[in-house]
């Protein structure tokens, strides 16, 4: 847990030089038929992603970073908490061999 990041530490900012591999939709498809709506309505072009779209996307990506951080964090005390037990276990299994 010492190696984690900090809770506080903050998001990092979505900017890839190629196609990334996990993510090669410019717009979640949670935002896509907002989006479409709006470029009919707007006819925006292809490539602009309207700012409040953009805002919400980022929101949703921090809140997601936040919550992978908490689920690392717990993971990371169970398997501290399991190795404990699991020596204390052992412990108590060599005590009752020399029995």
């Amino acid at each position: 847990p010492a190696n984690m990041v900090p809770m506080d530490a903050p998001t990092q900012i979505r900017q890839y030089l190629s196609d990334s591999k996990t993510s090669r939709k410019e717009i979640p498809s949670a935002f896509q038929n907002k989006a479409r709506k709006r470029q009919h309505d707007e006819m925006l072009e292809d490539d602009e992603v309207p700012d409040d779209i953009q805002d919400a996307i980022s929101a949703k990506r921090r809140l997601n970073t936040l919550a992978a951080r908490r689920s690392r964090a717990r993971k990371a005390q169970t398997a501290v908490e399991n190795e404990e037990r699991i020596s204390g276990l052992q412990s108590q299994v060599e005590l009752l061999q020399q029995e």
